[in-house]
């Protein structure tokens, strides 16, 4: 992070110095887990629901951890800056920050689905773009920090060498964007979609798009807004952003009017595309590396945000050959001959699963699907599991095999439709001891096994299981 005293830190969070002899104190790294902790830096003490860091600020000390932010007075002898709510200062700090480095773009990335692997794609464009330049010119999202506290820790992560931010959004709650992106103030914004996840949360697919809306809202009308012509809510965007004034750029694998546009789209056996993107009467043609028909609308996505940012099609083109795997998210491999395992366990939502459904369908040899629970769904738990089950019964898909409890939803609904092989288990070690007697049933024909769930039910594990056991 750029090197900040105690005294700018205090002004920027509108502290409080406390047990400090020195303002002019160096910090350059900033903590806030105890774990983490190294010699020198500042430890910034969050309190959550079910703990409390203020706590733990005598191991924070004996870490090596040289100074504080706080919003209580404990009993500590290291210099201290006090704030009212320790959580806001780290995102105010987070937003001094960035507007210390004048030279630097932004761009911030939210929707249902894709966010993760189109911020990975929009990151290799730009550091194609940026080749010559300084190792970290490039800043871009760890894993999924991209909450009220894992975008203020982002944003700290940059450098004076720094050019291009890309950061992710994501949100649980209405609110939430708007505020992490008053953070960020990108200059160019992205809702990759709107479906129906975290409606737990947001109580309609209208609450989840007004809450992904939210991020137009830190566009000045300098910055640019760029919408998914293909989604649902395009349209409402598109005048969100015309009557805020703001720039308006649309992508779009159907529709020829849209900014950038996708044609001669083509798939081989595993799914993977190649398209003609199409930009301002110029073309490219893009093979893409990871699999999926949902991957093009991220790539388009990604090219989009690279043009407002200044890269030309040629730096698009290898930048997005450059991409091949993001975990858990569609990772195709050959565990042996005759069996492929696509492993898209990050996470999952009614839309994401029938975009993998999508995906399997086209795949060649017998093709099965397993899947897990969709979390966060609240009232429309039962609709949404039915409605995957409803859509796996029109596609070529040989065996269906959901396990946990919503997924009964499911079940009934494909075998309502399908003559097509469909089990039910009630957990993984259930699922597991079929696996068993399954894997071998398939080893000696062409087979795709397709695995996804919910991030809390650890399908990942299933992923391991069918790995170990066809090397075993």
């Amino acid at each position: 992070m750029i090197s900040l005293t105690l005294s700018e830190i205090a002004s920027a969070t509108a502290g409080k110095l406390t047990y400090v002899n020195d303002a002019q104190i160096v910090i350059d790294n900033i903590c806030t887990d105890t774990r983490n902790i190294q010699p020198g830096c500042l430890f910034l003490a969050l309190q959550g629901a079910s703990f409390d860091a203020h706590d733990f600020l005598a191991e924070a000390k004996q870490a090596g951890a040289k100074a504080l932010i706080i919003h209580n007075k404990s009993q500590t002898s290291l210099p201290a800056v006090l704030v009212k709510d320790t959580r806001i200062a780290l995102g105010q700090l987070s937003a001094y920050v960035k507007s210390k480095i004048a030279h630097l773009k932004c761009a911030a990335i939210t929707g249902s689905n894709g966010k993760t692997t189109t911020k990975e794609l929009l990151s290799s464009i730009l550091n194609a773009h940026s080749a010559s330049d300084a190792e970290d010119s490039v800043l871009a999202t760890a894993g999924n920090f991209n909450n009220d506290i894992g975008l203020p820790l982002t944003l700290l992560r940059l450098t004076e060498q720094t050019n291009f931010a890309v950061v992710e959004l994501g949100a649980n709650h209405q609110g939430e964007i708007a505020y992490t992106a008053n953070l960020a103030k990108p200059d160019v914004a992205l809702i990759n979609n709107v479906m129906p996840a975290h409606l737990e949360g947001f109580g309609s697919i209208e609450g989840v798009a007004k809450a992904k809306g939210e991020i137009w809202s830190s566009l000045t009308t300098e910055g640019t807004g760029v919408v998914n012509l293909d989604a649902k809510f395009a349209q409402d965007y598109v005048q969100q952003l015309t009557k805020q004034q703001s720039q308006v750029f649309t992508f779009s694998q159907h529709d020829a009017k849209a900014t950038v546009f996708a044609s001669n789209i083509k798939f081989d056996d595993l799914g993977y595309a190649t398209f003609t993107l199409n930009y301002a009467q110029n073309t490219v043609v893009i093979s893409l590396n990871i699999a999926g028909k949902h991957n093009i609308s991220n790539a388009l996505a990604a090219a989009c945000m690279a043009i407002v940012l200044g890269c030309d099609l040629n730096t698009i083109h290898k930048g997005l050959a450059l991409v091949h795997q993001v975990a858990g998210r569609v990772n195709s491999c050959k565990v042996d001959e005759h069996l492929t395992l696509i492993d898209d366990t990050y996470n999952a939502n009614s839309a994401s699963l029938k975009a993998a459904i999508d995906l399997l369908e086209q795949c060649s040899g017998e093709k099965t699907l397993i899947f897990a629970d969709m979390g966060e769904l609240g009232k429309y738990s039962e609709q949404e599991h039915r409605s995957v089950g409803e859509y796996a019964a029109e596609k070529e898909i040989n065996n269906l095999f959901t396990v946990g409890s919503l997924t009964e939803f499911t079940h009934h609904a494909f075998t309502e439709k399908s003559l097509q092989n469909a089990l039910h288990f009630a957990d993984k070690k259930a699922l597991t001891s079929y696996l068993q007697t399954y894997l071998p049933q398939i080893s000696n024909q062409k087979s795709t096994v397709l695995v996804k769930g919910s991030r809390g039910t650890k399908m990942e594990e299933i992923i391991a299981y069918i790995k170990q056991s066809k090397i075993g």
